[in-house]
């Protein structure tokens, strides 16, 4: 049974009339009931937490997953409505009302080896794009599909598809690989894509559902190859995530079907050393230290992001920040007193920034917006007492 008093925040927060100390009451209180809960067997967790998450609104029947903050607070559960933009500070350069969203403008992209940007929102279901010899269509469920269409002698053009910040695409090979390439990730290859050989390209994030292809002879599997920062992944036909991105140290490959063949290479190019994953492993590899380490993961939790989540798995402030940099048009200013702590969880993408924030950050934290050469930074900085 709900107190009353929760009761009465709660048909505030639903009418959002609520205010910023009354909120902040409530989040405590779902942290307490969150913490609680943790030393229950795993049903009857279950059902506690649902009972909590129905107690409020839903958006679009979709509802924030399990979000935790460990060292600053329990496990809680937060079931946010979009449309508060509450401020936990004042602002300076940037108007009170500004509520941060990705930008719906961009979209994804192919590159072609002249220099050309064909977008990809142009694609429409049903329409044939032309791209310098090659195909693009859309496929009814959504895919941007490519086919080589030219002249062999061009053969060895490079092609990119490019996500821009705050975008996704599918993408469907001609072999009939699927790919899901998340934001501020490009995937290249050779014009002829398949004719030859499946090689790919990866910087930043993709999740690739390999089709397995013989050879012209039909005798042999056609290997399926991603290379990336000094790595290279060897398939035949199997279901894998690679996380490449720059600004970070780690690089993930995480299986979730069939075997993958994981090689590091020398500077030469050569293979270094080279371990076979299994399904529900994933293998991280330092790139400054050269380090290979291994860990068991959740089947489908890394696979979150193609459902339209922000997904985090034991990440701190500054990784979950720069996954969030990635889909919102901001650069974030982090106070190096803060503490890292971990998130778990998922949240919609289809939350703005700031009720991305009111749900991670903690109650002695505060952020504010500022606008520096035309790009909004976000500060994060410790409530002053």
């Amino acid at each position: 049974m709900l107190p009353e008093e929760i009761k009465n925040l709660i048909g505030k927060y639903q009418a959002r009339t609520i205010s910023k100390n009354e909120q902040e009451q409530l989040f405590r209180w779902y942290n307490e009931q969150a913490k609680s809960a943790t030393s229950m067997d795993d049903a009857d967790m279950h059902i506690r937490l649902e009972r909590i998450a129905g107690q409020l609104p839903a958006l679009n029947t979709k509802l924030v997953r399990q979000i935790s903050w460990i060292k600053w607070a329990a496990a809680a559960i937060i079931t946010m409505a979009v449309g508060l933009a509450i401020y936990t500070s004042q602002q300076k350069d940037i108007p009170l009302d500004i509520v941060i969203q990705a930008d719906s403008t961009k979209g994804a992209e192919l590159v072609l080896a002249t220099g050309k940007v064909i977008s990809l929102n142009e694609v429409g279901q049903g329409d044939t794009i032309d791209a310098d010899g090659s195909k693009l269509f859309k496929t009814s469920d959504g895919y941007i599909a490519y086919s080589f269409d030219g002249d062999i002698n061009e053969a060895n053009q490079n092609y990119s598809f490019r996500t821009p910040v705050g975008t996704e695409t599918k993408i469907l090979l001609p072999d009939g690989t699927r790919v899901w390439l998340n934001a501020a990730s490009e995937l290249s290859f050779k014009k002829q894509w398949a004719v030859e050989n499946r090689e790919v390209y990866l910087k930043g994030e993709a999740y690739f559902e390999v089709s397995k292809q013989r050879n012209p002879q039909g005798l042999l599997y056609t290997p399926f190859k991603v290379y990336f920062a000094g790595q290279a992944v060897e398939v035949l036909g199997t279901k894998f995530r690679i996380q490449n991105y720059q600004e970070e140290a780690w690089s993930t490959t995480s299986l979730f079907e069939g075997s993958v063949k994981l090689e590091i290479l020398a500077s030469n190019k050569q293979v270094d050393k080279a371990v076979i994953l299994k399904p529900g492993q994933q293998g991280l590899f330092n790139r400054d230290s050269r380090l290979l380490d291994f860990k068991n993961i959740i089947e489908d939790a890394p696979q979150s992001w193609r459902d339209g989540y922000f997904s985090f798995h034991g990440e701190n402030l500054r990784e979950v920040c720069a996954q969030l940099a990635r889909w919102y048009p901001v650069t974030f200013d982090i106070d190096a007193d803060l503490p890292k702590g971990e998130y778990h969880g998922d949240i919609p993408k289809t939350y703005s920034l700031n009720e991305v924030l009111d749900i991670l950050i903690d109650k002695n934290m505060n952020y504010r917006f500022s606008n520096e050469n035309n790009q909004i930074k976000v500060r994060l900085n410790q409530e002053k007492k």
